[in-house]
Formats: structure tokens, sequence, C-alpha cells
């Protein structure tokens, strides 16, 4: 019998620094959560990391095709998910979507370096960890 698989959520941030910066700790970070978890996304989410990767500020970062390729790869490693859950915890209401999105998939983790959303810590369940506690935590369950 096949067991259920892990979700996690990881913010926009996290998703956009692991493309622009390869060897960066949010890109070890995102390698560590896809050979371990499945990546969840809801539409939100997506639009939110599409129109932010398209920002002109990152141009000096990808190389032509970098954007996309950077999308694909994640594209690769998500499960998408409804959008049920209505949450007003964060104190920047933009940050909601991904304690929603967690609460939609079951995930019990939130990968994210956003103060506003690592001051919640936790919420029903769902903790909220930055990259660096995520990789200190995860590093040794991957050898």
């Amino acid at each position: 019998m096949k067991s259920k698989p892990a979700y996690i959520v990881i913010d926009t941030n996290v998703l956009i620094s692991a493309g622009l910066l390869p060897n960066s700790k949010s890109a070890q970070v995102l390698a560590m959560a896809v050979e371990q978890f499945v990546i969840a996304q809801n539409d939100a989410t997506w639009h939110e990391l599409e129109t932010r990767i398209a920002r002109q500020k990152f141009d000096r970062y990808f190389e032509k095709d970098g954007r996309l390729k950077h999308l694909i790869q994640i594209a690769q490693s998500i499960k998408r998910f409804e959008s049920i859950a209505k949450i007003k915890v964060s104190l920047d209401q933009t940050d909601n979507k991904f304690v929603e999105l967690a609460i939609d998939s079951q995930s019990n983790i939130i990968i994210s370096g956003d103060p506003d959303l690592k001051s919640i810590q936790v919420y029903e369940g769902v903790e909220i960890l930055s990259p660096s506690i995520f990789f200190d935590r995860y590093q040794s369950s991957i050898k």
C-alpha cells in the first residue's frame, strides 16, 4: 500500500531566492524539500510566484530562459490544491494565503523568511520555519 505523501508550503521569496542564487541556503532548502515532500501550491500562491519572478529587478540574475526553467522545475514537484480555508492570522494579509494553503493541503510546515509569517511560529499545528531552521532540522534525514 502506498503511503500518503507529505506536503509542504514554501513561500514565494524562498522559491525565487532558490532560482536567483543556485548555491544559496534557499536553493539547498528547496532541493531538500523536494526530496522529502511534495510542494503544495494553489492558484493564489502560483500566481504570486509567476508575477513576482517576472519582475524586471530579477533580469540580471536569470539567463534567457532561466525564469521559465526555474518555474518548470518547481511545477514538476508540486501538487495543486483548491483554496478553501479563509484565515486571517498574519499582520500582512497577503501572507494568509500560505497559511490557508497549509491548512488545505494538511501540511505541517511552511518554509518562509518573511518576518510576519515567522512571527506566527505555529498555527493549528502548522510550524512556520525559516530556511535555516528547516535546513538544520532536515539535513540529517537526507543522508
